[in-house]
Protein backbone atom coordinates (compact mmCIF):
# COMPACT_ATOMS: atom_id res chain seq x y z
CA UNK A 1 0.00 0.00 0.00
CA UNK A 2 1.56 3.17 -0.90
CA UNK A 3 1.61 6.26 0.77
CA UNK A 4 -0.46 9.32 -0.24
CA UNK A 5 -2.46 12.19 0.88
CA UNK A 6 -2.23 15.77 0.95
CA UNK A 7 -0.75 16.29 5.04
CA UNK A 8 2.25 13.32 3.59
CA UNK A 9 3.19 15.68 0.46
CA UNK A 10 2.67 18.98 2.87
CA UNK A 11 4.98 17.55 5.19
CA UNK A 12 7.69 16.32 2.78
CA UNK A 13 7.87 19.91 1.24
CA UNK A 14 8.09 21.72 4.77
CA UNK A 15 11.48 19.11 5.08
CA UNK A 16 12.04 20.24 1.49
CA UNK A 17 12.62 23.96 2.55
CA UNK A 18 14.62 23.06 5.83
CA UNK A 19 17.02 20.66 4.51
CA UNK A 20 21.07 21.85 5.27
CA UNK A 21 19.86 24.16 7.79
CA UNK A 22 20.47 22.68 11.10
CA UNK A 23 21.58 18.46 10.68
CA UNK A 24 22.81 16.90 7.95
CA UNK A 25 20.96 16.04 5.38
CA UNK A 26 20.35 12.54 5.57
CA UNK A 27 20.20 12.90 9.25
CA UNK A 28 17.33 15.65 8.42
CA UNK A 29 15.23 13.14 6.13
CA UNK A 30 15.88 10.17 8.75
CA UNK A 31 14.24 12.52 11.01
CA UNK A 32 11.26 13.39 9.24
CA UNK A 33 10.67 10.07 8.11
CA UNK A 34 10.47 9.18 11.58
CA UNK A 35 8.33 11.79 12.01
CA UNK A 36 5.92 10.81 9.35
CA UNK A 37 5.85 7.52 10.99
CA UNK A 38 5.20 8.42 14.70
CA UNK A 39 2.22 10.64 13.50
CA UNK A 40 0.68 7.89 11.44
CA UNK A 41 1.37 9.72 7.91
CA UNK A 42 3.08 6.76 7.09
CA UNK A 43 1.23 3.50 8.17
CA UNK A 44 2.50 -0.09 9.38
CA UNK A 45 2.37 -1.78 6.07
CA UNK A 46 2.68 1.67 4.08
CA UNK A 47 5.22 1.85 1.18
CA UNK A 48 8.31 4.25 1.43
CA UNK A 49 9.41 5.15 -2.10
CA UNK A 50 12.64 6.22 -2.44
CA UNK A 51 12.40 7.74 -5.86
CA UNK A 52 9.19 9.51 -4.79
CA UNK A 53 10.24 10.97 -1.16
CA UNK A 54 13.92 12.05 -3.92
CA UNK A 55 12.37 13.83 -6.18
CA UNK A 56 9.17 15.84 -3.85
CA UNK A 57 11.95 17.21 -1.29
CA UNK A 58 15.22 17.79 -4.32
CA UNK A 59 17.89 15.31 -3.52
CA UNK A 60 19.10 12.22 -4.87
CA UNK A 61 18.01 9.16 -4.60
CA UNK A 62 21.12 7.54 -2.47
CA UNK A 63 20.75 10.03 -0.05
CA UNK A 64 17.44 9.53 0.33
CA UNK A 65 18.51 5.32 0.80
CA UNK A 66 20.78 6.00 3.20
CA UNK A 67 18.32 7.87 5.57
CA UNK A 68 15.91 4.90 5.22
CA UNK A 69 19.08 2.41 6.48
CA UNK A 70 19.14 4.65 9.31
CA UNK A 71 15.42 3.99 9.79
CA UNK A 72 15.75 0.20 9.36
CA UNK A 73 18.88 -0.07 12.03
CA UNK A 74 15.80 1.84 13.91
CA UNK A 75 13.40 -1.00 13.14
CA UNK A 76 11.02 1.59 11.96
CA UNK A 77 11.26 0.03 8.33
CA UNK A 78 12.16 -3.28 6.50
CA UNK A 79 13.36 -4.22 3.30
CA UNK A 80 11.13 -6.56 1.12
CA UNK A 81 11.62 -8.12 -1.96
CA UNK A 82 9.64 -6.42 -4.46
CA UNK A 83 8.46 -3.99 -2.30
CA UNK A 84 11.44 -1.97 -0.83
CA UNK A 85 11.01 -0.48 2.15
CA UNK A 86 7.48 -0.01 3.89
CA UNK A 87 6.62 0.97 7.68
CA UNK A 88 7.29 -2.00 9.88
CA UNK A 89 4.46 -4.78 11.17
CA UNK A 90 4.74 -6.59 14.18
CA UNK A 91 2.45 -9.14 15.06
CA UNK A 92 1.16 -10.66 18.18
CA UNK A 93 4.25 -13.11 18.57
CA UNK A 94 6.99 -10.71 18.06
CA UNK A 95 5.77 -7.86 20.15
CA UNK A 96 5.48 -10.58 22.61
CA UNK A 97 9.30 -11.62 22.29
CA UNK A 98 9.89 -8.15 21.81
CA UNK A 99 8.80 -7.51 25.89
CA UNK A 100 10.87 -10.22 27.09
CA UNK A 101 13.65 -9.13 25.60
CA UNK A 102 13.17 -5.45 26.65
CA UNK A 103 12.46 -6.57 30.38
CA UNK A 104 15.83 -8.23 30.61
CA UNK A 105 17.98 -5.77 28.99
CA UNK A 106 16.22 -2.67 30.57
CA UNK A 107 16.71 -4.32 33.86
CA UNK A 108 20.66 -4.70 33.48
CA UNK A 109 20.26 -0.85 32.23
CA UNK A 110 18.67 -0.23 35.19
CA UNK A 111 20.79 -1.84 37.55
CA UNK A 112 24.38 -0.52 35.56
CA UNK A 113 22.69 3.37 36.20
CA UNK A 114 22.48 2.65 39.92
CA UNK A 115 26.18 1.79 39.86
CA UNK A 116 27.73 4.28 37.98
CA UNK A 117 25.56 7.94 36.94
CA UNK A 118 25.69 10.54 38.79
CA UNK A 119 22.73 11.85 40.92
CA UNK A 120 22.65 15.06 38.35
CA UNK A 121 22.80 12.69 35.58
CA UNK A 122 19.76 10.68 36.94
CA UNK A 123 17.80 14.00 37.68
CA UNK A 124 16.98 14.04 34.19
CA UNK A 125 15.41 10.89 33.98
CA UNK A 126 13.47 12.29 37.07
CA UNK A 127 12.66 15.84 35.43
CA UNK A 128 11.66 13.66 32.45
CA UNK A 129 9.14 11.46 33.92
CA UNK A 130 7.82 14.31 35.39
CA UNK A 131 6.74 16.09 31.90
CA UNK A 132 5.50 12.56 31.27
CA UNK A 133 3.11 13.05 33.90
CA UNK A 134 1.72 16.73 32.54
CA UNK A 135 1.38 15.32 29.32
CA UNK A 136 -0.68 12.28 30.91
CA UNK A 137 -2.65 14.52 32.53
CA UNK A 138 -3.16 17.09 29.67
CA UNK A 139 -4.13 13.63 27.33
CA UNK A 140 -1.08 14.42 24.45
CA UNK A 141 -0.24 11.46 23.64
CA UNK A 142 2.32 12.24 20.94
CA UNK A 143 4.62 14.41 23.39
CA UNK A 144 3.79 11.70 26.02
CA UNK A 145 5.24 8.91 23.80
CA UNK A 146 8.11 11.42 22.68
CA UNK A 147 9.24 12.11 26.51
CA UNK A 148 8.55 8.21 26.42
CA UNK A 149 11.08 7.56 24.29
CA UNK A 150 13.36 10.24 26.01
CA UNK A 151 13.41 8.32 29.06
CA UNK A 152 14.30 5.04 27.83
CA UNK A 153 16.55 6.74 25.72
CA UNK A 154 18.31 8.96 28.55
CA UNK A 155 18.02 5.41 31.01
CA UNK A 156 20.61 3.63 28.25
CA UNK A 157 22.92 5.68 28.47
CA UNK A 158 23.32 5.99 31.58
CA UNK A 159 24.27 2.24 31.93
CA UNK A 160 27.85 3.73 30.39
CA UNK A 161 27.53 0.28 28.08
CA UNK A 162 27.45 1.01 24.77
CA UNK A 163 26.25 -2.22 23.99
CA UNK A 164 22.97 -1.66 25.69
CA UNK A 165 21.84 1.50 23.50
CA UNK A 166 22.44 -0.14 20.43
CA UNK A 167 20.36 -3.07 21.36
CA UNK A 168 17.82 -1.47 23.38
CA UNK A 169 17.30 0.75 20.79
CA UNK A 170 16.32 -2.26 18.33
CA UNK A 171 14.55 -3.93 20.49
CA UNK A 172 12.11 -0.83 22.35
CA UNK A 173 12.07 1.66 19.58
CA UNK A 174 10.13 -0.19 16.64
CA UNK A 175 7.87 -1.69 19.34
CA UNK A 176 7.12 1.98 20.86
CA UNK A 177 6.70 3.38 17.73
CA UNK A 178 4.51 0.68 15.81
CA UNK A 179 1.81 0.90 19.26
CA UNK A 180 1.94 4.29 19.63
CA UNK A 181 0.71 4.32 15.61
CA UNK A 182 -1.66 1.67 16.61
CA UNK A 183 -3.23 3.37 19.40
CA UNK A 184 -3.67 6.37 17.72
CA UNK A 185 -5.43 4.95 14.83
CA UNK A 186 -7.43 3.11 17.32
CA UNK A 187 -7.98 6.39 19.54
CA UNK A 188 -6.99 3.89 22.03
CA UNK A 189 -5.52 5.64 25.01
CA UNK A 190 -3.86 3.12 27.57
CA UNK A 191 -4.31 5.10 30.94
CA UNK A 192 -1.46 7.28 30.39
CA UNK A 193 -1.07 8.63 34.46
CA UNK A 194 -0.41 5.21 35.56
CA UNK A 195 2.64 4.73 33.08
CA UNK A 196 4.09 8.10 34.23
CA UNK A 197 3.91 7.73 37.58
CA UNK A 198 5.74 4.54 37.07
CA UNK A 199 8.38 6.21 35.33
CA UNK A 200 8.65 8.57 38.27
CA UNK A 201 8.74 5.94 40.55
CA UNK A 202 11.43 4.32 38.70
CA UNK A 203 13.59 7.04 38.25
CA UNK A 204 13.59 7.93 42.08
CA UNK A 205 14.55 4.71 42.98
CA UNK A 206 17.77 4.89 40.75
CA UNK A 207 18.37 7.97 42.11
CA UNK A 208 18.06 7.00 45.61
CA UNK A 209 20.01 3.96 44.70
CA UNK A 210 17.23 1.65 45.95
CA UNK A 211 18.29 -1.73 43.49
CA UNK A 212 15.29 -3.62 44.59
CA UNK A 213 13.00 -1.01 44.37
CA UNK A 214 13.94 -0.10 40.92
CA UNK A 215 13.66 -3.76 40.12
CA UNK A 216 10.07 -3.94 41.68
CA UNK A 217 8.99 -1.11 40.06
CA UNK A 218 10.06 -1.63 36.67
CA UNK A 219 9.14 -5.32 36.73
CA UNK A 220 5.62 -4.40 37.21
CA UNK A 221 5.62 -1.36 34.31
CA UNK A 222 6.89 -4.11 31.96
CA UNK A 223 3.86 -6.65 32.76
CA UNK A 224 1.16 -3.75 32.92
CA UNK A 225 2.34 -2.91 29.46
CA UNK A 226 2.50 -6.44 28.29
CA UNK A 227 -1.04 -7.01 29.43
CA UNK A 228 -2.38 -3.96 28.40
CA UNK A 229 -1.04 -4.38 24.66
CA UNK A 230 -1.06 -7.90 23.99
CA UNK A 231 -4.72 -8.08 25.58
CA UNK A 232 -5.95 -5.56 22.97
CA UNK A 233 -3.93 -6.42 20.15
CA UNK A 234 -5.67 -7.05 17.23
CA UNK A 235 -3.43 -8.80 14.56
CA UNK A 236 -2.19 -6.32 12.08
CA UNK A 237 -1.67 -9.50 9.96
CA UNK A 238 -0.30 -13.00 10.40
CA UNK A 239 0.15 -13.99 13.99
Amino acid sequence: MAPSGAALAAKLAALSLNLGRRLPVVDQIAGGIRAMIVSGDLKPGDRVVESRIARQIGVGQPTVREALVALEHQGLVVRKANQGCVVTVLTRAEISQLLRVRDQLEGMAISLAMEIASDREIQRLVDTALLMQEAAEARDLPRFFDLDVRFHETLWQLSGNFILPKLLSQTLMPLLAFLFMRNLRDNNQFELAAAATAHVEIAEAILKRDRKSARQVARRKFRQFTEEHLGSYRSEGSE
